[in-house]
């Protein structure tokens, strides 16, 4: 796999050698293409500097099975989880009493927790009921992680969709070779052909560039695909001119025995 990897970046010319790979081969080759482009959010949850909060002096707790805060909390306070902003409300209180609500957040209001996305509330789940969790520090812990899962499936989920569509986009063009070269063998070759590619966005999830200097790699990055059909075209058109050899020497020698007779 690391022999491919390096000859699709470094001498495209050569993946043409790899088209017979078995289809469970090309789907491990996929998955750590996709994870490999999924490292930056990875690195994001690692290395992520998480707020030092002093529980015992905020102004909400656990109480009797439900967020319960003080008549001097602020609705506005909120608390970092992974970027997203968590607001914590007492029953009395709602989203719309929250003016500097985020464009991502969460609100725990008693026992119920809220994803809330451009001001629209999107969901609602019981998070407390019927839980051991007994502190605001269990709460934020269990939050935590649940972003940081859901964080990272959606990484892994628009990666692949991004990935496939590279794929799919690129094979595109290899459809004139179908009638020599069947689907199947392109998908394969293309998969590997995209390599660089793959290879560009993780750089780019990580050191997040200008989005010029991004699409002028961009495009030296697809120069394995053009190598790919260049040396397919080429195979082609050589194979086309042995045949049509061989058939040029069956003619002539046809010709002769009939001169003969």
């Amino acid at each position: 796999m690391l022999e491919i990897f390096t000859n699709s970046i470094l001498y495209p010319k050569t993946i043409v050698n790899y088209h017979n790979k078995k289809g469970g081969f090309i789907f491990l080759y996929l998955l750590v293409l996709i994870t490999m482009m999924t490292i930056s959010t990875f690195v994001f949850y690692i290395s992520y500097k998480k707020p030092v909060i002093d529980y015992d002096n905020f102004t909400c707790a656990i109480a009797q099975g439900k967020i319960l805060c003080d008549e001097s909390h602020d609705v506005n306070d909120s608390l970092d989880i992974y970027d997203f902003d968590l607001y914590l409300l007492n029953e009395n209180q709602s989203i719309s009493d929250i003016s500097s609500l985020s464009d991502f957040a969460l609100v725990v209001q008693e026992t119920s927790l809220s994803v809330v996305v451009a001001n629209r509330q999107m969901s609602n789940i019981n998070l407390l009921a019927g839980t051991n969790i007994d502190s605001l520090a269990e709460v934020v812990r269990v939050l935590e992680i649940s972003v940081i899962i859901a964080g990272s499936f959606m990484g892994l989920l628009s990666n692949t969709l991004i990935i496939m569509f590279i794929i799919l986009i690129s094979t595109i063009p290899f459809i004139r070779f179908k009638k020599d070269i069947s689907y199947k063998k392109i998908f394969k070759m293309v998969v590997f052909a995209t390599t660089p590619m793959a290879f560009l966005f993780t750089i780019y999830n990580l050191v997040n560039f200008t989005d010029i200097i991004f699409f002028i790699l961009m495009f030296v990055a697809y120069r394995s695909v053009f190598a790919l059909q260049r040396e397919l075209y080429f195979r082609t058109l050589m194979k086309t001119s042995y045949h049509g050899n061989q058939e040029e020497e069956v003619v002539e020698e046809e010709i002769d025995e009939d001169d003969i007779e």
